[in-house]
């Protein structure tokens, strides 16, 4: 066999292996940081279901409340958008400053920088 050739070759399957080396590095950096994502939504749910039931005992203790009218405020709540999912979608809003469309989930427009306001008490009290 051809001493170039076998150069050539073990050149190729050196690169591959770098190839590869790299690709599984960046995998695993991709799914370290997928980890850190989902421990960071689940700590935001937690902290929402504490809001949840501390709102739903105060309700209870000093509003006088009962479950049944919790619940048929959540339903009502749900339905807003017009869709029984279980979410709550707020809608797009339009900058007080330049008037411009900026996303629900934006807290500062993206053209001019002004600060949007959010209209749930809840998104106020995750800010703290």
């Amino acid at each position: 066999m051809n001493p170039l050739w076998e150069v050539y070759q073990q050149g190729e399957i050196a690169g591959a292996r770098s190839d590869a080396a790299s690709a599984r590095a960046q995998a695993q950096r991709s799914a370290d940081q997928l980890h850190q994502e989902v421990r960071r939504l689940e700590a935001k749910i937690d902290g929402l279901a504490l809001i949840c039931q501390a709102l739903v005992e105060l309700l209870e203790t000093r509003g006088g409340i009962r479950e049944q009218e919790f619940l048929a405020k959540v339903d009502e709540i749900d339905l807003r958008d017009g869709v029984a999912d279980g979410r709550m979608v707020r809608p797009v809003q339009e900058c007080p400053r330049c008037q411009r469309t900026v996303h629900a989930r934006q807290r500062t427009c993206m053209y001019c920088g002004e600060t949007i306001g959010d209209a749930t008490a809840v998104a106020k009290v995750l800010r703290r």
